[in-house]
């Protein structure tokens, strides 16, 4: 048995025997019952008189309950501030009463999100999509995802801080930081003592609302400024607006407030994905958008806070590979003189030294001064995205670059992102496709698995001239490996003289070795393009094919008792199919190996090809069907040669019109070796044989047969002295 067979054979009984122990652990009961990993959220009530029950309960009794989950603490004023006042305590607030949106997806006119507020800082503590589901595992589904989620030890996301707060009409004013966010904002109710207030105002229904509000009011300083924070949601909106007003009735004043961007956006798919949490600045560059993106693992491990004040910022906030949250002033600053901000850092807020690619970051965003006094109020209006990362829903905020793959490397291949742009798309419009005939036959959604699969064969067939000359140059180089090892015996101890006949009989041939190479130089642009827009496409994210639940995921066909090194808890099929084609691919088209070190290569390439099925083994699902679909076309291509075209070459010689391997030329002038001869054809050469050797045979064709003059010319010339070299006879 080799030791290919041997390294299979192991594979498999390996893998056979982890399968039967975890199956034996099931039904003997010794394998423990996996606890819930994402808790679900609670969808808020909004039943009438919420209110009224707020109000009639016991300030000491809600005040108790808030300080037990941690919503509410008591204010600590900055004991060397002298901007900071003690203010009265304001009236706490159920969590519950200070939710905008729901979690229950009504349509596009409905919700697509729901924002849990907190009077702590006046920030959001949590953003869950009525659209998209939470990472699942086993019987963990069907809960709303968390975009955001609050770490109880950082300030609230889109919370504010005052940097500066003085006279505008004296120098030396004494400014200082005062720690907003982490004072309890006063909920102003409105009329009618609602605390969610329906937008418009007018509405008297649900139905005639458009979207629903919370006005949240603190103040600061001697005298008093008066800061207002309004955070409106609108239905059937990937995000929220939030307005900041800034009052100062007694005085005139200069402001710097400084801004809490997102932070706790969770890492989809933390065992496999090779994206966990990125930073990103969008800055005015002229009348284009750059994007400047930061790793967490960077950001973590960088001494210094790196700061981004060069240019106007448009946009800033937090991604994973799906979704991404960001912050946008509105209107957008178009010049240097009518910029918002000042400075623009990324910060930690929570790491941990041995897996700092996995920290938590957040931003933090520092304005221009702004003057307010008696009858002069300020008033700041922001647009805040927290949704998945597609091109459509990204274009209102002018943010559609986020959706691109803008990872750097060896991916970083001239027009892939371009192709990438094309592809996405495309993706879409077959799915839509697969939809349409899914209906037909009475189904209510497409399919993506089979859309990926068409989407593989429209670029193959697109790629089919190239693809169709690689095949050819393929197949001529293989009909060739007996000719060179003809030439690598011959000039063995002369190897330039190798190299020059070679490709001598290359060229006599009409081969060119490059040419099987270029037409896989001009699909790797497009290969790398359907990479990445599979890889960050949201719309494969949750989707399922065949056994595959998440085609943004690897297929993990079963879990293992237990986590293993280097492939994790789950078992996936499809690394080992894609490698199993390759194999094959590879046993079916690839030349024989001529000499020892080929030989050895081909070995060491079969594994580096299995090495390659652990390599690749976390890549999603979406992205082994396409391998799949490639290899069997790519197979399928090769086999469905026509026979006469791929064997027909030009006549080869090597100097002495005949070619390398029997002596003899091949039939018909083709320049591959002719195949060996059928039995009838093996018969009939053997009665000619003996035909030749009658003597009545030999009469009928003239004298001794046809090849008698030249034997008679042969025999005179044998008694003739050969001449020496140098002399001339």
């Amino acid at each position: 048995m080799s030791n290919e067979k041997r390294f299979v054979l192991f594979l498999i009984l390996s893998l056979g025997s982890v399968v039967v122990i975890q199956l034996g652990m099931e039904l003997t009961g010794l394998a423990p019952k996996r606890k819930p990993a994402v808790p679900p959220l609670a969808e808020a009530p909004n039943e009438p008189g919420a209110d009224k029950k707020a109000e009639e309960a016991p300030p000491e009794a809600v005040a108790s309950k808030d300080k037990e989950k941690g919503k509410a603490e008591p204010e600590k004023p900055a004991p060397d501030n002298p901007q900071a006042i003690k203010k009265p305590q304001v009236e706490p607030v159920e969590p519950a009463e200070l939710v905008l949106g729901a979690t229950k997806y009504d349509g596009p006119q409905g919700y697509l999100l729901q924002l849990q507020l907190t009077q702590n800082g006046a920030g959001v503590e949590s953003i869950a999509s009525s659209r998209y589901e939470a990472e699942f595992e086993g019987k963990n589904r069907h809960l709303p995802m968390r975009i955001l989620q609050r770490n109880g030890t950082a300030p609230a996301p889109f919370g504010i801080s005052l940097v500066s707060l003085g006279e505008a009409a004296q120098a030396d004013a004494p400014k200082g930081e005062v720690p907003l966010e982490q004072m309890m904002w006063e909920v102003v109710r409105d009329d009618q003592k609602r605390i969610v207030r329906p937008v418009p105002a007018t509405a008297k229904s649900e139905s005639e609302a458009k979207g629903a509000e919370i006005v949240f009011r603190t103040s600061a300083g001697v005298p008093a400024v008066t800061i207002t924070k309004t955070l409106r949601l609108l239905k059937g909106a990937n995000g929220f607006e939030m307005e900041l007003g800034f009052a100062s009735p007694e005085q005139k004043r200069d402001v710097v407030y400084k801004l809490f961007g997102p932070h706790g956006v969770p890492i989809e798919g933390e065992w496999y994905t090779g994206t966990f949490r990125d930073a990103f600045f969008g800055q005015l560059d002229g009348s284009k958008t750059k994007i400047v993106t930061k790793a967490a693992n960077d950001i973590a491990k960088a001494k210094e806070l790196e700061h981004f004040q060069t240019s106007p910022l448009k946009f800033a906030g937090i991604e994973n590979q799906y979704f991404a949250v960001l912050i946008e002033p509105d209107p957008v600053p178009t010049t240097e003189e009518t910029r918002w901000e000042t400075d623009a850092v990324a910060t930690v807020i929570d790491a941990d030294p041995k897996a700092f690619q996995k920290a938590d970051i957040g931003l933090e965003i520092t304005s221009k001064a702004v003057t307010v006094g008696p009858n002069s109020p300020f008033t700041q209006s922001f647009k805040v995205f927290a949704g998945p990362k597609a091109a459509d829903v990204l274009a209102p905020y002018g943010a559609e670059g986020l959706a691109s793959y803008r990872k750097v490397g060896w991916f970083g291949i001239p027009f892939a992102p371009e192709v990438a742009g094309v592809i996405s798309p495309l993706l879409d419009y077959i799915y839509r496709f697969t939809e349409a005939v899914a209906r037909v036959f009475g189904g209510t959604k497409g399919n993506y698995g089979v859309s990926i699969i068409l989407l593989t064969l429209l670029v193959r067939l697109c790629m089919f001239p190239l693809g169709r000359k690689q095949a050819y140059a393929a197949k001529k180089m293989q009909d060739l490996q007996p000719h060179l090892k003809e030439l690598q015996e011959k000039y063995k101890d002369d190897k330039e003289q190798q190299t020059r006949e070679t490709f001598a009989l290359y060229k006599r041939h009409g081969v060119n070795p490059v040419s099987g190479c270029l037409p896989a130089l001009i699909q790797l642009p497009i290969f790398v393009g359907l990479w990445q827009a599979l890889n960050t496409s949201v719309h494969l994210r949750h989707a399922s094919f065949l056994y595959i639940q998440n085609l943004a995921a690897p297929d993990m066909l079963f879990r293992f008792p237990t986590s293993l090194p280097l492939v994790g808890q789950y078992f996936n099929l499809l690394p080992f199919l894609v490698v199993t084609l390759m194999l094959i691919q590879t046993k079916l088209f690839a030349p024989p190996a001529t000499t020892p070190e080929a030989e050895m290569q081909q070995k060491m390439m079969k594994y580096m090809m299995v090495f390659m099925a652990f390599m690749f083994y976390k890549v999603p699902s979406g992205l082994g069907i396409y391998f799949i679909t490639s290899s069997l076309w790519q197979i399928s291509e090769r086999l469905l040669l026509p026979k006469a075209k791929a064997g027909s070459l030009p006549p080869n010689d090597l100097g002495d019109g005949k070619s390398p391997g029997d002596g003899k030329s091949p039939p018909g002038g083709g320049d591959a070796p002719s195949k060996p001869p059928g039995k009838l054809a093996q018969l009939w050469e053997k009665v000619l044989d003996e035909a030749k050797k009658d003597p009545t045979y030999r009469k009928v064709m003239g004298d001794d047969g046809p090849d008698a003059g030249r034997e008679k010319d042969r025999d005179r010339d044998r008694g003739r002295p050969r001449a020496r070299p140098g002399r001339r006879r």
